[in-house]
């Protein structure tokens, strides 16, 4: 979400006129514009390699609310560039970037950055209070194909003011994705796939205000994101795997409620805690999820996410002197639905689809305490020593009882108008700790256990079609269910 969000926004960036100095327009130039149809900004930059804005050190450092002392997230630098690119990538000169800012009937302010040829956008270092996380971020030969362009609009609306975050991406646009990690990178191409029949990609985004705070509605999407040939490449450039990635991934087609589809960002109101706060409420359909490999693909039909009212969540800096990162804690899960509609197999641009190979879900969530009092989900992302020199660890806990209803449903009813067969039960999860590193390596992605554990029920199995023979086969309870530590996953290509 950030990440679109930081997309959308740069119109806002590149019109500024503090960036650099504004193209004279001769009296030719002049003649073109009329009051109706706005204004035009063009920018160019006289830098040899298309810099247009650069930056030092970026950071942030969150208040001392609770006395232990200011912690704070730093990025190494900004490098924003603008360039002409020919159909290989290579750089041929550099761009000039058109901005138009427009008012139309309604009253809402248009600012569209188009003509764009090429962008480059690289942050340093991040880390937090001063251990990194990742060498650097790259989103490199941003290729703005046909009229690809990006929007923030000023929208006149009643209930108060609103920004629209626009993308609109023609076919064969796209970006080459990167982070650097103990000395290896992590590259992936993002390619903007337009809908069947439609020409662009399109996605929005709108922010508000929300009672001293923010609110992020998020807008349609038509079309798919892919992200295409994930590779780990060592300090050359080079594929560690050779000629082997791990293959694509990709989502689209997303449709929403957009009265209660949102997420809001203020500050802890509680003036002895750190950190942010806020509520977030989904009914979101994602048409399409898949994994890609070789021509083969595994497609996730409709994939639904439902919070059935608003969730609480808590962000937070840390820093104990060992580890450094981010702690977040969400709350009021009552009744939380995901569903997959479908699950196909098809060619891998999507054609040739298989027949489903079932439905599956997961409704009516719960995470409570005793007394029914709300319970949480708590994760932390962290930086420490022993995971590598920029390695991370992740921890998952759950304060209270977890529980939901799974539904697993077949081929559809051998008579029409009959139920479909399913497989249904009832699971219970408690005392949940899950603790792992994660680090990039030139042997794959490694995942070490440091702790995992759980009690879990499964209760009330029953299979059938919920009317002639579906009845009750019985009940799974595994207690101390747990993973031996120093234990790990490896993951790599098949070679």
């Amino acid at each position: 979400m950030k990440k679109i969000c930081l997309w959308a926004g740069l119109p806002l960036l590149l019109s500024s006129p503090l960036l650099n100095a504004m193209q004279v327009l001769d009296d030719a130039g002049m003649a073109e514009i009329s009051g109706q149809s706005g204004i035009t900004i063009e920018l160019t930059t006289s830098d040899a390699e298309g810099r247009l804005v650069q930056t030092g050190e970026i950071r942030f450092t969150e208040q001392d609310n609770d006395g232990e002392g200011e912690d704070y997230l730093s990025i190494g630098g900004l490098t924003l560039r603008t360039l002409v690119t020919d159909n290989n990538g290579n750089v041929t000169g550099v761009d000039t970037i058109k901005t138009t800012i427009d008012v139309d009937a309604g009253g809402n302010v248009s600012i569209k950055s188009r003509d764009i040829n090429t962008l480059d956008l690289e942050l340093g270092e991040i880390s937090f209070s001063g251990r990194a996380m990742f060498g650097g971020v790259r989103l490199s030969v941003w290729q703005f194909i046909g009229d690809s362009y990006l929007e923030t609009a000023l929208l006149n609306d009643p209930s108060g003011s609103k920004i629209a975050f626009r993308t609109v991406m023609e076919a064969g646009s796209g970006l080459t994705y990167q982070f650097d990690e103990d000395g290896v990178t992590f590259s992936s191409d993002v390619v903007f796939t337009p809908a069947t029949g439609e020409t662009a990609f399109r996605s929005e985004m709108f922010l508000t205000g929300d009672n001293d705070g923010l609110k992020l509605q998020v807008g349609e999407m038509v079309g798919t994101i892919e992200i295409q040939n994930i590779s780990i490449l060592d300090e050359n450039g080079n594929n560690i795997f050779g000629a082997n990635n791990f293959g694509d991934v990709g989502f689209g087609d997303i449709s929403v409620n957009p009265a209660v589809s949102y997420f809001t960002l203020s500050a802890s109101k509680d003036l002895n805690r750190d950190g942010i706060e806020g509520k977030f409420s989904s009914d979101m359909n994602i048409g399409t999820v898949f994994y890609r490999t070789g021509d083969e693909r595994l497609n996730a039909r409709n994939v639904q996410l439902n919070t059935n009212g608003e969730l609480s969540y808590r962000m937070d800096f840390t820093d104990n002197g060992f580890i450094t990162g981010l702690e977040a804690s969400i709350s009021d899960i009552n009744d939380l639905d995901l569903i997959i509609g479908a699950l196909t197999l098809s060619s891998g641009d999507g054609s040739n689809e298989s027949l489903s190979m079932g439905s599956y879900a997961i409704e009516n969530m719960n995470v409570t305490k005793a007394g029914n009092q709300p319970g949480s989900v708590n994760l932390g992302v962290y930086t420490m020593p022993g995971s590598g020199a920029q390695g991370m660890q992740i921890d998952l806990s759950i304060d209270g009882t977890a529980s939901f209803d799974l539904t697993i449903k077949d081929d559809p009813a051998k008579v029409a108008g009959n139920p479909d067969p399913q497989l249904t039960a009832e699971i219970v999860m408690n005392n949940v700790s899950l603790s792992q590193s994660i680090d990039q390596t030139k042997k794959g992605l490694h995942i070490g256990v440091v702790d995992a554990s759980m009690d879990m029920n499964i209760n009330a199995i029953k299979m059938g079609d919920g009317q002639t023979y579906q009845g009750q086969t019985g009940r799974l309870v595994m207690n101390n269910m747990t993973l031996q530590p120093g234990s790990y996953f490896r993951i790599e290509p098949l070679q």
